[in-house]
């Protein structure tokens, strides 16, 4: 044999060598973190759930808080990140954990604008020692036996995602994202009078009156205790809304009307489609002029969009309501109401 063709056998034999010697070395010490045989899990959030059904993760949540469990119900990593807001959704949480498959649970939380603004506490603030413990509750000032929230609530979401593989491989490694529920909910509810003269500030009060404070690691709400929600804003305001008659009708036009009114802003916790929280105006005497299951007049616009399968589908896509009621003589004029702009004629039933 040639001198030239043994040394190109034995540089063959050396490289063959040297990737036999590389894959055993990144099969054997995948988890050594040895330059690029180690493994790098990086685990992705999306917030779709909304009305545009556009991912506004990145723009909406500021803080996320992951936990991830394995099938023996054990913490083995938890990872609180703070984010600013941003136009791009390249946000990821890289989590050290072996190969398996674990129990992804987050909780986030948004931006409030309002000052004094409350917060959902998790896992009442202690570091849990099993998923069952990563519930979230509002907390409520006053006494038993009517506490209240009267303050604007830190936007909260929820995300869970079950038995998700973290595969036994090298590299990084894009887990499958975490999709959020937005449970907190702004409310925001316009009194006018018909005849468009101006309603006192001190004339009416509101609340929503709801056992929703409380919810398990799963989102289910768990509270059975009712309290209120208050406003954290009322004002006098002025609004423009559209009349018809016969004239305009004719003549294929509408008339502009200016009217004062009285606006109560609220922040409510999750609202689920099989409760009846109540919304309730009373006047300055304190009787009610306007008592209605919330959810039952929320649910009245529902057909209005179609990306929106089922009632809390619905109820959870949406997370902004603007319902207007018109008053007359004191008294609330059923005839006129006004949901998130949609006019419907509520049933003339009041307390149900």
């Amino acid at each position: 044999m040639a001198m030239s063709e043994l040394r190109s056998i034995c540089r063959t034999c050396i490289l063959l060598a040297a990737i036999a010697f590389a894959a055993v070395s990144c099969d054997s010490t995948i988890y050594d973190d040895e330059g690029d045989c180690s493994v790098h899990y990086r685990v992705g959030f999306r917030y779709t759930k909304n009305m545009l059904g556009a991912d506004a993760f990145a723009s909406q949540v500021v803080s996320v808080h992951l936990y991830v469990f394995d099938k023996q119900g054990r913490l083995v990593a938890e990872r609180i990140v703070d984010r600013q807001p941003s136009e791009e959704n390249d946000f990821f949480i890289e989590v050290d954990v072996r190969p398996g498959r674990y129990d992804l649970l987050a909780w986030c939380e948004g931006e409030s604008s309002i000052e004094g603004a409350s917060s959902f506490v998790i896992g009442g603030g202690q570091t849990p020692s099993a998923i069952g413990d990563l519930g979230a509750v509002l907390p409520l000032q006053g006494d038993m036996p009517r506490q209240y929230s009267d303050r604007d609530i830190t936007p909260l979401y929820h995300g869970m995602a079950a038995d998700v593989d973290f595969s036994d491989t090298y590299g990084t490694v894009d887990i499958a994202p975490v999709y959020l529920t937005r449970d907190t909910k702004h409310l925001s509810v316009l009194l006018q009078n018909m005849d468009g003269s101006p309603v006192g500030l001190d004339e009416f009060s509101f609340a929503v009156e709801a056992a929703n404070n409380e919810m398990d690691y799963r989102n289910r709400v768990i509270s059975e205790t009712v309290f209120d929600y208050r406003p954290w804003s009322t004002e006098l305001t002025s609004a423009s809304f559209d009349e018809n008659d016969r004239q305009t009708q004719r003549a294929c036009t509408r008339v502009q009307t200016e009217a004062n009114g009285l606006l109560a802003e609220l922040t409510t916790g999750r609202l689920m489609a099989g409760r009846t929280p109540r919304l309730v105006v009373r006047n300055s005497d304190g009787e009610d002029v306007i008592r209605i299951n919330l959810i039952r007049y929320l649910l009245m616009v529902k057909g209005k969009y179609h990306n929106a399968d089922s009632d809390q589908e619905y109820l959870d896509r949406c997370d902004d309501y603007t319902m207007m009621f018109f008053i007359e003589n004191g008294t609330w004029a059923r005839a006129k109401v006004y949901i998130n702009g949609w006019r419907i004629v509520p049933p003339q039933d009041i307390e149900f």
